[in-house]
């Protein structure tokens, strides 16, 4: 099977505002190509990446979020 497993997710549980927080996204792809990954707050999407794409990186504004 082609398919993407999802390796590890890692979110910091607690943040205060304006502290910096990293997000992680651990996968393999098990012989498949990666079309995107998409991060999301409360279902309004702040990040994405598609390697594809020129440029790759996207970012979208969203109340509580800076992706720097």
């Amino acid at each position: 099977c082609l398919c993407l497993k999802l390796v590890r997710v890692g979110v910091p549980q607690y943040k205060l505002r304006g502290e910096l927080a990293v997000l992680e996204c651990h996968y393999e792809l098990e012989g498949d190509s990666l079309y995107a990954v998409k991060w999301y707050k409360e279902n309004e999407e702040f990040y994405r990446y598609v390697p594809k794409s020129n440029p790759p990186q996207s970012s979208y504004r969203v109340d509580g979020i800076k992706v720097d």
